[in-house]
């Protein structure tokens, strides 16, 4: 079996360019519970879940717009030795000192698909505190995104980083992870490149509906659940960005090579596999959560 031994670990940040900066602020403060932590010259604003010094940016632009995203390198692994694989690997790789506030060294990459990416060693974590109203979630798991070059994409996590094939459905979206979640990336081939969606994880699944009700209050309006294999509702954010708030992901387990088995699952054990789009409910709702248009 291939081994699993990934060059990152965990999706740190997600840098986000908006038209309305402070309308999409003021929803990852008030509805979903962030923190800001810093603001740059640029105008852009630094947002923490509650640990880090930021998981969410956010600049101001003309429209919105995935920047980038930022993965924690795994430990022992030195900014500039990443570097040096990374244009080995046939890549422009760019260190940047004191780019952005609590990370004082991080690798810029241009991937497939005009993709960029931000890998860093450390970064500080002041802890402004976890909220206890909002949405309040705890933790950034994934992203998914639409390109044009999803093919070229998904081979630079594999082959490069080291990402693990968890899923696809109908080899239009291939779940990727670097830890045991299910996946930490989700990659639409599509022909056009955007951000299909963010995902926040929620304390448990009792949550779901607190947040529905802290949504709500806020006039927010959700999109399609709580529901779902993994339990996920999702909602736009002031930007039309989909936010998907998840408890329950399946934990893939490298070592067996399927994911840990639950008492839901369809098939045991359950290994990755080619889903059909008839297979994504089996409990009857509409599945309006379209993978193409978002």
């Amino acid at each position: 079996m291939k081994t699993f031994d990934p060059k990152v670990f965990r999706l740190g940040y997600v840098a986000l360019a908006t038209a309305d900066i402070e309308r999409t602020k003021q929803h990852y403060l008030k509805a979903i519970g962030l923190t800001q932590t810093a603001t740059g010259d640029d105008g852009s604003v630094f947002l923490s879940l509650g640990y880090d010094q930021h998981n969410i940016v956010l600049s101001p632009a003309g429209e919105k717009a995935l920047r980038h995203v930022g993965f924690q390198l795994n430990p022992g692994i030195a900014v500039a030795e990443f570097a040096k694989q990374v244009r080995a690997f046939g890549l422009v790789a760019e260190i940047k000192t004191d780019s952005q506030p609590g990370i004082a060294e991080l690798v810029e990459v241009e991937g497939p698909g005009n993709s960029i990416f931000q890998f860093y060693g450390t970064m500080e974590a002041p802890a402004p505190g976890f909220k206890k109203t909002a949405v309040a979630p705890v933790r950034l798991g994934h992203l998914a995104v639409v390109s044009p070059e999803g093919e070229k994409l998904v081979k630079f996590y594999e082959e490069f980083l080291g990402f693990r094939y968890t899923d696809d459905i109908q080899g239009i979206a291939t779940f990727l992870t670097c830890n045991r979640e299910h996946h930490v990336v989700n990659v639409v081939s599509a022909p056009e490149s955007r951000l299909h969606h963010i995902a926040f994880e929620l304390k448990d699944t009792a949550y779901h509906a607190v947040a529905a009700d802290s949504l709500r209050a806020a006039g927010v309006k959700q999109l399609w659940g709580p529901s779902g294999h993994n339990i996920a509702g999702y909602h736009y954010d002031p930007d039309k960005v989909i936010v998907e708030l998840y408890t329950e992901m399946d934990q893939f387990i490298p070592e067996l090579g399927f994911h840990e088995p639950r008492p839901w699952h369809e098939h045991l054990p359950m290994r990755p596999r080619t889903w059909q789009l008839t297979e994504l409910n089996a409990w009857g709702a509409e599945f309006s959560f379209n993978l193409a248009q978002g």
